[in-house]
């Protein structure tokens, strides 16, 4: 079956006219595909060209792209228009709970099902005359319990379709309200929809009592009560104080489980059998201590039903469906699937008014335990109350749609036009964004007259953007051009076949040509690169590797929030921080101090361009409890890469720091990887310390060298001008290289010493 087939009759809007790339045969009335591998197209002969979107397209459509394809571009607001159309989007939900499927319950299923489920518990029998009695109608109790059964299935389909039709008719609403020039169109749907829901909803009514809402908020209202410890029908649950604490386990399973249910307190005297769990049935004085809880749970009951009883005022609460109620794109749960029993059965029985536009507004007339529940606890619908005598809204006066408004969203809001053609993006737009795309959570470059232009992930602009930030998107990360990402990334030094090892092995001889390249970025693309062989993403996740690059502190990078699943939010695959950071820790010493520790000798070289180097770790500081790790290290977080409680600093603030108490394991920080200047004087850093070290252990034997040391310290002697701008920030630090590498000279014997 195909949903949400897209047809000629849905109005375009502003989208209509916009060109699409198609695939046919030849042929005039031939199909048109979004693309060449569609099943449907069977010609050989099969040619790309560009037609522009209208109702005569649309009715040459193939029926499997018209609803599951993408006409447009990924990200762009065509895209987007047409995603949240078909499918199981807007379409789909204007024709699903329109009229009763064949699954449904009839009036007469539901009443007949309402009768059985209101009837009264009957008495247990106590006596032996009685017993024997119900022992001779066994088989009418059976029946009579299935009968039950059944009503119960039949009182959770009802429900279960109330709930999905609200869900439905709440997404509908949503997505019209990015397309306000669909509404007239969709008007007859939705009333459709309307009617099904609210008789839907008068089903569900007739499946729950009021006293059965009320017992449970009482229930829930309940304090923790004294129970009969000492008695001495409970002996065969231990001492006192065992007796005391299992008793009180009954209380709060009894609780938790009158406070979600549509059924009365009394029935859930079955409850007492949990004190009996691991207990022989042969146990003495094992039925008298079941008699017994029962008539505890009897004196609970009593509570809950003596609050019934009572007459209470009644309250208006009003609760707005909030934006996340509506799914994101694969996922169907939405936040009124996680809505409790009671919680249902009071919206079902006590709602008084459902309000769609501007927003889902939802008004019950609830009485006072109820609504002092709904006010104080947490449930799955945020409650207030609303300061009126009436429940009926006052009448509003609806203003005629501007132009502007009427294209709130068409193209220009994402990267369908040109870039000085864009209009600010809002939160609803990136909402719909979320929800059409698959791979909306990604890294965008946006515009922003007082910040400029900035890299952010999907997260970070919803938050902005709900906090008042005006902007435009300039282009996602899968807009960056292939042709930037056709080479393959090579590492110098390093010709290991590429089905090798993906982490290559440390190089420690700092004249060899791999010698610091893994703390590069190059190292970073290909690491990449290996780390995704074979997955679709390796292009996605190298284009994100390009935009985090040029973001100021990578700690914004982070989990921002998560989905409606539980799943944490990502804007790339978790390999795209191994291309950003270097695990691998760096070698300092030749940046000590000058000056012999045991046998560990710096030569005092300034960190020059590598002190602006960014550190990431736990704890810089030695704050917390614990040593510090890296972004990489297992003792932390499961999370991949770099977190917002975690500490950035400079590699100079680093070297300083005192109480910078690191992991044996990891180190205690990663680096953001260098550049191929920091990797250029890395390296020549760690050659002059080599060859310092050389020339100490000459000089301290009185030999020449010969020309051999000499002539390797020539080559840093005089530095040319590129070089010493791109090693040396500063002056200073270019005249203390230069002295250290004189003194070097000094020291080294003249010929013919000895």
């Amino acid at each position: 079956m195909i949903y949400g087939l897209l047809t000629p009759g849905v109005p375009l809007g502003p989208f209509e006219g916009s060109p699409i790339a198609v695939w046919s045969a030849q042929g005039k009335q031939a199909k048109l595909h979004a693309s060449s591998s569609c099943s449907y197209l069977r010609s050989a002969r099969a040619t790309e060209r560009e037609v522009y979107l209208d109702a005569s397209v649309v009715a040459r459509m193939c029926p499997q792209c018209g609803a599951y394809s993408s006409w447009a571009r990924p990200g762009t607001g065509l895209a987007v228009f047409l995603d949240t159309l078909t499918g199981l989007g807007l379409l789909y939900e204007l024709d699903n709970f329109r009229d009763a499927d064949e699954d449904a319950s009839s009036d007469e299923e539901v009443r007949q099902a309402a009768a059985l489920l209101h009837r009264p518990v009957p008495n247990v029998p106590t006596d032996a005359a009685t017993r024997g009695e119900a022992e001779d109608d066994e088989d009418d109790e059976d029946t009579a319990w299935e009968d039950l059964q059944e009503a119960r299935r039949v009182r959770k389909a009802v429900f279960r379709e109330w709930r999905d039709a609200l869900a439905s008719m709440h997404r509908a609403h949503q997505q019209l309200e990015l397309f306000p020039w669909l509404r007239s169109w969709a008007k007859a749907a939705l009333q459709m929809k309307a009617d099904r829901l609210r008789a839907v909803q008068m089903q569900a009514r007739l499946l729950v009592t009021e006293d059965a809402l009320l017992a449970a908020a009482a229930a829930a209202a309940m304090r923790e009560p004294d129970v009969p410890a000492d008695d001495t029908a409970f002996a065969p649950l231990g001492a006192p104080a065992e007796a005391r604490k299992k008793l009180l386990s009954l209380w709060r399973r009894w609780q938790r489980t009158v406070e979600d249910s549509w059924d009365p307190p009394q029935e859930q005297d079955y409850l007492v059998h949990h004190l009996a769990d691991g207990m022989n049935s042969r146990r003495k004085g094992r039925d008298q201590m079941l008699e017994r809880a029962r008539a505890v749970l009897a004196e609970w009951e009593n509570h809950a039903r003596l609050a019934v009883e009572r007459k209470y005022d009644e309250q208006v609460l009003v609760s707005c469906l909030p934006h996340d109620a509506a799914t994101e794109r694969d996922s169907r749960r939405s936040l009124l699937d996680r809505l409790d029993e009671w919680e249902l059965g009071v919206l079902a029985v006590y709602t008084v008014d459902t309000v769609w536009q501007p927003q889902s507004v939802i008004t019950v007339r609830v009485p006072e335990p109820v609504a002092a529940r709904l006010l104080t606890q947490q449930h799955g619908l945020f409650y207030t109350e609303r300061k009126a005598a009436g429940i009926e809204p006052a009448p509003e006066t609806v203003a005629a749609p501007s132009p502007l408004a009427e294209l709130s969203f068409g193209p220009g809001v994402f990267d369908d036009t040109p870039v000085h053609s864009r209009r600010p993006v809002t939160l609803a737009h990136l909402r719909a964004l979320r929800a059409a795309m698959r791979d909306a959570e990604q890294l965008y470059v946006v515009f922003s007259v007082d910040a400029g232009l900035e890299v952010v992930a999907l997260s970070v602009l919803e938050q902005r953007c709900a906090a008042g930030w005006r902007g435009v998107i300039i282009a996602g990360a899968s807009d960056l051009p292939d042709a930037l990402f056709d080479g393959q990334p090579i590492v110098p030094g390093q010709d290991a076949p590429e089905d090798g090892e993906i982490w290559p092995e440390r190089v420690y001889d700092p004249h060899h040509a791999a010698f610091g390249a893994g703390l590069g970025v190059v190292e970073g693309e290909r690491l990449l690169v290996r780390l995704c062989a074979g997955r679709r993403d390796v292009g996605h996740a190298m284009r994100s590797l390009a935009l985090a690059r040029g973001m100021a502190d990578l700690r914004q990078l982070g989990t921002a929030g998560y989905d409606d699943r539980g799943l944490a939010r990502r804007p790339f695959a978790a390999a795209v921080w191994h291309g950003l950071l270097a695990m691998e820790q760096l070698d300092l010493q030749p940046f000590e101090p000058d000056t012999e520790t045991g046998w560990r000798r710096g030569s005092g070289l300034p960190l020059g361009v590598l002190a602006r180097v960014q550190v990431y770790t736990s704890d810089a500081a030695g704050q917390y409890q614990g040593r510090a790790h890296s972004p990489g290290c297992a003792h932390r977080r499961p999370e991949h890469g770099v977190g917002r409680d975690d500490d950035l600093v400079t590699l100079e603030e680093l070297v300083s720091s005192k109480d910078f108490d690191p992991c044996s394991k990891c180190g205690g920080y990663a680096i953001r990887r260098l550049t191929q200047n920091q990797v250029a004087y890395y390296r020549a850093a760690h050659r002059l310390h080599h060859l310092a070290q050389q020339v100490h252990a000459v000089a301290r034997k009185g030999v020449a060298d010969g020309p051999g040391l000499a002539a390797e310290l020539e080559e840093f002697t005089s530095l040319d001008r590129d070089r010493t701008e791109a090693w040396f920030p500063s002056r200073e630090q270019a005249r203390q290289w230069r002295e250290i590498v004189e003194r070097l000279r000094r020291t080294l014997p003249g010929p013919g010493s000895a």
